[in-house]
């Protein structure tokens, strides 16, 4: 029985790192694929047979990427938009979450609301493009990264509101009892108590809206047209043409447009595991 127990486990091992190594590869092929094609020389990009290994490595593509079309303002751009819509809908998720939590709302007021917020999410986006686009053009916000920040709050707003909410409820009110009983105001006890204490939860909902933000490409598409506002997602959206796809430049903004992401999510990723310890407590 030790015996069978031990071919058991060591099949049931192989197995495991057998699926494993096919997620990697399966995660991975495409990231390896992308920085392939972007030294690729043009002859071997379009080639009908795949050339998994570039014979004579070439940044042609990265030259013509972040010199020739300067680049590097796009990203700065998304940056900022990103930013700034992290900014807006954290601060306001998590004063409306904190209300959600520990205000003594009506019971149908807080679930209409709730209510509200969750369909908005589930919505398609496209469906606020008209009204945005109405709302942004009066005051005159088109084809501004502030407009385009503004807009973004139909992705991050409602994600914020439940994401924090969450971590409200599952922190014990004792401490901020104590302070009221001390004579400290709400906006005290949030500054000093209640955001110290999810400083993980607000770090998660930062970046998981940072990296949503990052990627958007339908309201960028729409609500900027000026090329010194672009962002990164028009951009390489804008290397398939109707005489063909720029395969090379694609990929090679691509690559560059992730790296500044993966660098921040590899440095925060310690408050993503963080919050779901917490949450999960």
């Amino acid at each position: 029985m030790i015996v069978m127990g031990g071919k058991t486990s060591k099949v049931e091992k192989i197995a495991f790192y057998t699926v494993l190594a096919l997620v990697m590869v399966l995660v991975l092929f495409p990231i390896y694929w992308m920085a392939v094609t972007s030294i690729k020389t043009e002859g071997e990009v379009i080639t009908e047979v795949p050339v998994w290994i570039p014979t004579v490595a070439t940044l042609e593509h990265y030259k013509e990427v972040i010199i020739d079309m300067e680049f590097v303002k796009y990203i700065v751009n998304t940056a900022i938009v990103s930013v700034i819509a992290v900014l807006i809908s954290l601060i306001t998720g998590a004063f409306a979450a904190y209300a959600l939590a520990r205000l003594p709302l009506p019971a149908k007021l807080a679930s209409s609301f709730l209510f509200f917020v969750l369909l908005i999410r589930m919505l398609p986006s496209g469906a606020f493009v008209i009204p945005l686009y109405l709302i942004l053009d009066r005051l005159n916000l088109i084809n501004t990264l502030l407009g385009l920040a503004i807009a973004y709050q139909v992705y991050t707003l409602p994600y914020s509101i439940w994401l924090l909410l969450g971590f409200f409820r599952a922190l014990p009110s004792e401490l901020e009892e104590a302070a009221m009983v001390d004579g400290a105001s709400r906006l005290i006890i949030l500054k000093d108590v209640v955001f110290p204490m999810i400083a993980p939860g607000l770090a998660s909902t930062a970046i998981l809206n940072f990296i949503m933000c990052w990627g958007e490409y339908l309201y960028a598409l729409i609500f900027l047209s000026s090329p010194d506002v672009l962002t990164v997602s028009v951009v390489i959206g804008g290397f398939i043409t109707e005489y063909g796809t720029l395969w090379g430049e694609l990929c090679a903004a691509a690559l560059l447009s992730s790296l500044p992401v993966l660098a921040f999510s590899f440095y925060v990723q310690k408050y993503i595991i963080r919050s779901y310890m917490m949450i999960s407590k």
